[in-house]
């Protein structure tokens, strides 16, 4: 019988699962990483990719075989409670000794009532319920927006009208990179003794607007960036023109207007204490990937 002792990632294959291999990889932690698709796959040294799919439970057991921690990130979607809940009864079964649920600052007590009544606040909070009562040892970690946001739609506007377009007005928050995200749930793996029961607030170490990003990346790319508030109403009509599900739409708007209300500004100590070092900044967020937005 194999005697090694794995971590397991779901949500291989996602930004914030990549990046956590990385890590487990380059300590030389035997890691489980799954996904639904192998060819989706990434070789990395001493990580062995599994497939398996969430809303099929028979296929998760062998995910966890001699495995002593599990990792869980997943896309939001219709069965997203179900999928997670199949996850945490999996581990269970299969004796895991601690679980890491990758949550939302929207399910945490540091963002207004109606953040966790959103359909990602909702969700979160639904799965952490049943995490905490699974008899698990358990840590939750919830983050606020991401840095990595910024790329795509957002920056190919920075690249060819040098604007920001968002409805935020001047409110703030503690955007985070999800590097910080990968590598504090890292740390949890490698000591999950010392995390048991906590649940961490993942944000930056500062609580940025949008006047403030936009004059960021425009001393980073040595040109200059403007920020167009836009109204709730114009906010709304874009993403709707994009085709976005109105789940999604209403999120974002909840998200929006608790930003532009100056809800969304609260700065936690947990990342830095943590890593035992200070949260990733925006200026070297736009550094690492100038060519986005040049």
């Amino acid at each position: 019988m194999e005697n090694t002792q794995y971590r397991t990632v779901f949500g291989a294959t996602g930004k914030i699962g990549k990046a956590l291999l990385g890590y487990l990889s380059r300590a030389e932690v035997p890691t489980i990483a799954v996904t639904r698709d192998l060819s989706r796959a990434e070789s990395l040294p001493f990580v062995k990719w599994m497939a398996a799919d969430m809303s099929r439970p028979e296929t998760l057991a062998a995910t966890m075989e001699n495995s002593t921690a599990v990792f869980l990130v997943s896309g939001m979607g219709a069965g997203f409670v179900e999928e997670q809940h199949n996850v945490i009864k999996a581990a269970n079964a299969a004796g895991v000794n601690h679980f890491v649920k990758l949550s939302s600052a929207a399910a945490g007590k540091s963002w207004p009532q109606h953040i966790a009544a959103s359909a990602i606040g909702k969700s979160h909070k639904e799965v952490e319920t049943l995490l905490r009562s699974s008899g698990l040892n358990w840590t939750i970690l919830q983050p606020t927006g991401f840095m990595q946001n910024w790329l795509g739609e957002f920056s190919k506007r920075v690249k060819e009208e040098r604007g920001i377009y968002e409805a935020t007005g001047d409110g703030r928050r503690a955007y985070i990179d999800l590097r910080d995200i990968a590598e504090t749930a890292f740390t949890v793996l490698m000591n999950p003794a010392e995390h048991i029961g906590k649940t961490y607030i993942l944000t930056g170490d500062e609580a940025l607007n949008y006047w403030q990003l936009a004059d960021i990346i425009g001393e980073v790319i040595g040109d200059k960036v403007t920020y167009v508030p836009l109204t709730l109403e114009e906010a709304r009509e874009r993403m709707e023109k994009k085709g976005m599900p109105q789940w999604a739409i209403q999120t974002l708007m909840v998200y929006t207007e608790t930003q532009r209300s100056g809800d969304a500004a609260y700065i936690s100590p947990d990342v830095s204490r943590l890593l035992q070092k200070p949260a990733r900044t925006a200026t070297g967020f736009i550094k690492d990937y100038v060519e986005w937005f040049k």
